[in-house]
């Protein structure tokens, strides 16, 4: 997964921290490649993984609510850090106070949180990502929803907007005695919207599969052949055109109104859209292994990191949350010779033994202990 000729590496250079988590004021300043943490469990290190991909997205990987990153006993947290990307250095600010939230570039207020994206992106892997094959439909929609969203705002403006017509129209079936003329309103948007976000991940997913049957099948030591399947609520595809899904969605909509009246609420849209793995063919959700299930995960975050690139021209830092512990040898040795010198990446490990040290490119070790970085 060497970089491309022409595609930049995103770096964080430095980090500032107050009160996030467990963390009081801290600041630490980045190696290029190789930033390795090394600590026992609870100390801080998962903390410093989330901050770093907070700063692009302003949003943890681990909390849905941003008062629960406030340390202990404060009422605020802030994050400042430095990052590089094609057009230069700049400066991320974030700050999280009694529920409301501030974030800043270069000193400079955001009036919209959409003028954050495609500033600063990461592909982060955690111990909770098995959720991504085991838990429900609702976890790979955020996956791809917070990958899309980092490659184009033009998909966040059509997933905000879809999210409030969604509302305003299931508002309307809840309260019943709905005329067809007063919902086909919302229908007109509803379909609108969707078929965006549909068309957004119909051809990201056609884009990925390729890659993730690469990546899967060295990751496996040539053994497994991993396959993405796109589960559309409404059957779509993959030559289909944003028009084209848009009066399908349109047309499933006004089919299914008396349904939805009965329920209260839309049954039909991207809302309810899917992705399937297959290993050899087999479903990883139902039949795979732990193992298999995890090194599942591990091969849709280096695909994705790796088509961002192709996509952006801007290879992602690439954060990995205590992932070397559940690996065994030969994916461990693969997963090293992925981290090229030119990909900057961050590195959580209770023993620098699991790392293979003689694989290890150049970079930093830094020792957490009790939310300090020593």
């Amino acid at each position: 997964m060497i970089p491309s000729k022409g595609v930049f590496s995103l770096l964080i250079k430095e980090l500032e921290l107050v009160n996030y988590t467990n963390y009081h004021h801290q600041q630490v300043a980045f190696h290029p490649k190789l930033n390795i943490l090394l600590g026992a469990n609870a100390q801080g290190k998962s903390n410093l993984i989330d901050s770093i991909h907070f700063l692009g997205l302003a949003r943890s990987h681990r909390q849905h609510q941003d008062l629960h990153l406030v340390r202990w006993g404060e009422n605020y947290f802030r994050l400042k850090g430095i990052v590089e990307n094609r057009q230069g250095t700049i400066t991320l600010e974030h700050a999280v106070k009694k529920g409301r939230k501030i974030a800043k570039i270069n000193g400079t207020s955001l009036r919209k949180l959409s003028s954050l994206i495609g500033q600063f992106t990461t592909v982060i892997f955690t111990p909770d990502d098995l959720t991504l094959i085991k838990g429900g439909p609702e976890s790979r929609r955020r996956f791809l929803n917070r990958k899309l969203v980092q490659l184009t705002p033009l998909y966040y403006d059509y997933s905000a907007q879809y999210q409030r017509t969604l509302i305003q129209r299931n508002n309307l079936l809840k309260r019943g005695n709905v005329t067809s003329e007063e919902i086909a309103v919302w229908d007109q948007q509803l379909s609108y919207y969707g078929s965006q976000i549909i068309d957004y991940r119909n051809k990201v997913l056609l884009r990925l599969a390729p890659i993730v049957l690469e990546v899967h099948y060295q990751l496996s030591g040539n053994k497994e052949k991993l396959s993405i399947l796109y589960q559309p609520d409404i059957p779509v595809k993959a030559e289909s055109s944003a028009l084209e899904i848009q009066e399908l969605l349109l047309s499933r909509l006004s089919n299914a109104l008396q349904t939805d009246l009965r329920k209260g609420f839309t049954s039909v849209g991207p809302h309810r859209d899917d992705f399937t793995c297959l290993i050899n063919g087999i479903d990883a959700r139902h039949y795979g292994s732990q193992g298999q299930q995890r090194t599942t995960v591990l091969t849709l975050k280096l695909a994705m990191l790796k088509l961002m690139a192709e996509m952006t021209g801007e290879y992602p830092v690439l954060l990995l949350d205590d992932v070397f512990s559940e690996l065994d040898q030969n994916r461990k040795e693969y997963l090293l010779s992925l981290v090229s010198e030119s990909i900057q990446t961050v590195i959580t490990a209770t023993e620098l033994d699991l790392l293979d040290k003689p694989g290890i490119p150049e970079g930093s070790i830094f020792r957490v202990h009790q939310g300090k970085i020593y």
